[in-house]
């Protein structure tokens, strides 16, 4: 969507004078102005993906500053050209950043006297068995022609072609004086540029400065700008983040980098930073289902409080699964091409991109049989081809996800985070055992990378048991009568968000010493901005924990009726009194 300069130059106003700032997060690269007012960082991401000798980057950042044209400068390596360079759509980063995010989720205890196994959210299958009546009035009928699901799908990389950006390259020259060259452009460098450039004008990097046009940036749902991912390939090694350039557009506060990696078979940590797993599976008050931005900011400080160098390791998982449980579905094919498949695409001989198809089963004969005109039978062969070049295609790309994390200032970032290949790990996938549904907090060695950061809330089941001999503290999905909102809701966009709005040694229920968390509490009336009213509602027997103002609105849809079956069962009470006194 496109705004007009101006209606986007009185939102961007409002953003700056609000109280609640957001704090800048890092960027391998700085804005420039043609004046001297302040251009400054909201979010960024870097999403590296490499394979074969290949290396596709992906950067995206938020913008806060003046309408008027100005400049992204970015270090690239030498060997980057023009062709190389492209403009994503800011869904492909978004969507692997929200899958990858801390998350909370909900563990319920099954039915005492519901016998069979206990099944978990990420393990319901969404497909119709063979006996599922269809809509209603029996089996559906088979299709004489069986459709790959493969054919469904978008096997092609999407760029964003009419995008806001106009780049320019420039050359080994310019690049050793980037700093003259940008003055002569008129564009007036922040403070301590030159110095910072230094380390970068050594003839092995080179700088791509795009030119946005501010006509041509989208909004974002606050109002804040937001800049289309710029992706770029190198056959270099690109292990080092030039995160410490990105500090000159940070406008003296701390800033947050997100780090992902995308490989295939290996995880990614940091080699001259300290690498911190972040507690997991911690149990945490109900309040925090909503508000997982603003408590995971809050336990991040209490990290870096501990450690300041310390870079979270909050994810690593393969690319085919999405967690558990997921915040969304795991990466489309043509979500991995954009980001960088189609680079590795290009290396491969004919025979490997289009196979030969496996031979025909004998039922598959007989449809290829009874196929009259040559027409058919030559449209039946193409299609058959297809299906097998889009299942070699979605076979060559599975990844290893992982998600870095750091927040930093100045005095912090000594140095630029270099990137080194770590050993697999498993952490935050564990399900809950006993009537305090126990779990593991930490991370540890394992033949294949699981890891994620996930809180808990238990609900145990409170009913009336009704048989002789009922099986407790099984723990897992929610049960047929759940009414809520079917949502993962996840840690995100962490720059905007209040970090002092939730407590967590108010919230957190598992005892972390280490951290200063006691555990074992319940919401208090400052755990969140809004007060918290001590009151349980019960519906059908369970309960749900004390919880803030927007906690008990989740929490009244969760047994169906919640607050609005009480509302009308008071109206119904009044209605009754007022008919007796006539």
């Amino acid at each position: 969507m496109k705004h007009s300069p101006k209606r986007w130059a009185a939102l961007a106003a409002l953003i700056a004078s609000t109280a609640a700032a957001p704090h800048a997060e890092a960027f391998p690269g700085f804005f420039v102005g043609k004046d001297d007012q302040a251009r400054t960082l909201s979010s960024a991401h870097v999403v590296i993906m490499q394979r074969e000798g290949r290396t596709a980057v992906t950067l995206m950042a938020d913008y806060d500053g003046p309408t008027q044209e100005f400049a992204v400068v970015i270090p690239v390596p030498a060997d980057i050209a023009l062709d190389r360079v492209v403009t994503l759509k800011r869904d492909f980063v978004s969507r692997i950043d929200q899958l990858s995010a801390p998350r909370f989720h909900e563990f319920w205890e099954k039915d005492p006297c519901e016998p069979g196994a206990t099944e978990q959210d990420w393990e319901r299958s969404l497909a119709a068995s063979s006996d599922t009546d269809f809509l209603g009035g029996g089996a559906a009928p088979k299709p004489t022609v069986k459709v790959a699901k493969e054919m469904s799908l978008t096997v092609e990389p999407e760029f964003k072609h009419a995008s806001e950006y106009r780049f320019t390259l420039l050359s080994a020259a310019d690049s050793a004086n980037v700093a003259g060259w940008l003055g002569g452009q008129g564009y007036k460098l922040p403070s301590g540029a030159a110095e910072a450039l230094k380390p970068y004008s050594d003839g092995k990097t080179r700088f791509l400065v795009a030119v946005v046009d501010p006509s041509k940036v989208e909004l974002m749902g606050d109002g804040s700008a937001q800049l289309s991912p710029i992706r770029f390939w190198t056959e270099e090694a690109y292990s080092k983040i030039p995160a410490k350039l990105g500090l000159l557009s940070s406008g003296g506060k701390h800033q947050e980098l997100v780090i992902l990696t995308l490989d295939p078979e290996r995880r990614f940590e940091a080699k001259n930073y300290d690498n911190v797993v972040p507690p997991t599976n911690l149990a945490v008050d109900f309040v925090v289902k909503e508000r997982m931005g603003e408590f995971y900011a809050g336990l991040h400080d209490l990290l870096l409080a501990k450690n300041p160098r310390g870079i979270l390791n909050e994810y690593a998982w393969s690319t085919r699964e999405c967690g558990q449980p997921c915040p969304n579905p795991p990466l489309y094919i043509h979500e991995l091409l954009s980001l960088g498949g189609d680079v590795f695409e290009a290396t491969l001989s004919k025979e490997v991109l289009s196979p030969a198809p496996p031979e025909r089963t004998e039922e598959e004969k007989a449809v290829y049989d009874a196929l009259k005109k040559p027409d058919e039978k030559k449209a039946a062969d193409a299609s058959r081809q297809e299906v097998a070049r889009r299942k070699a295609l979605v076979e060559r790309h599975e990844y290893l996800l992982t998600r870095l994390h750091h927040r930093y200032d100045a005095k912090t970032l000594d140095q630029d985070i270099e990137l080194q290949p770590a050993s697999a790990v498993k952490g935050g996938v564990e399900l809950p055992k006993g009537p305090e549904g126990e779990l593991p907090t930490s991370s540890a060695p394992a033949d294949k990378s699981t890891l994620q950061t996930r809180y808990v809330h238990l609900h145990p089941d409170k009913s009336v048991l009704k048989c002789d001999t009922p099986e407790r503290w099984r723990w897992g999905k929610a049960p047929r009568t759940y009414r809520g909102l079917r949502k993962v809701w996840i840690a995100e966009d962490l720059a905007r968000k209040k970090r002092t709005e939730i407590v967590p040694a108010k919230v957190v229920q598992t005892a972390v010493p280490a951290l200063g968390l006691p555990g074992k509490v319940t919401a208090a009336p400052d755990a969140g901005a809004t007060p918290t009213e001590e009151k349980s509602e019960k519906s059908g027997g369970c309960s749900v924990s004390p919880v803030t103002a927007l906690g008990r609105r989740a929490a009244a849809t969760e047994r169906g009726w919640g607050g609005f079956g009480i509302a009308l069962l008071a109206a119904l009470g009044l209605a009754a009194r007022r008919r007796r006194r006539r």
